[in-house]
C-alpha cells in the first residue's frame, strides 16, 4: 500500500477546510490549515497528474479564500455597528450628565 502524496493530501484537508468554512466552523477551518501548511513545503510532481491536482487545489483555494473574505467582512460590519452602538450611548449618556433628564 502507498503512502498519499502530500498534494493529495493537501487536497483532502482543502475540502475539509472548504466544508467547514461553508459550516461557519473557523475554527476548524484553523486546524486543518495547521495541518496542510507543512504540506505546501513538500516537493510537488511535475507530472500531468500533478498539475491537474494542484489546479484543481487552486481552485478549491479560491473559493475557501472568498468564504474568508465573506466571513470576514461580516465581522468587520457587526463590530462597526456594535461599536456604533456604543458610541451613541455614550453620547447620550453625556447629554443627561450635562443637560439633565
Amino acid at each position: 500500500m502507498s503512502t498519499p502524496q502530500p498534494l493529495a493530501l493537501a487536497m483532502a484537508l482543502t475540502c475539509a477546510m472548504l466544508e467547514a468554512a461553508r459550516a461557519g466552523d473557523w475554527e476548524q477551518v484553523l486546524a486543518l490549515e495547521d495541518q496542510r501548511h507543512p504540506l505546501a513545503k513538500q516537493p510537488l510532481a511535475r507530472d500531468a497528474d500533478g498539475v491537474r491536482q494542484l489546479g484543481e487545489l487552486l481552485t478549491l483555494d479560491r473559493e475557501l479564500q472568498a468564504l474568508v473574505v465573506q466571513a470576514r467582512d461580516a465581522a468587520a460590519r457587526q463590530w462597526q455597528a456594535a461599536h456604533d452602538g456604543a458610541r451613541a450611548v455614550a453620547a447620550y449618556g453625556e447629554c443627561l450628565l450635562r443637560d439633565g433628564p
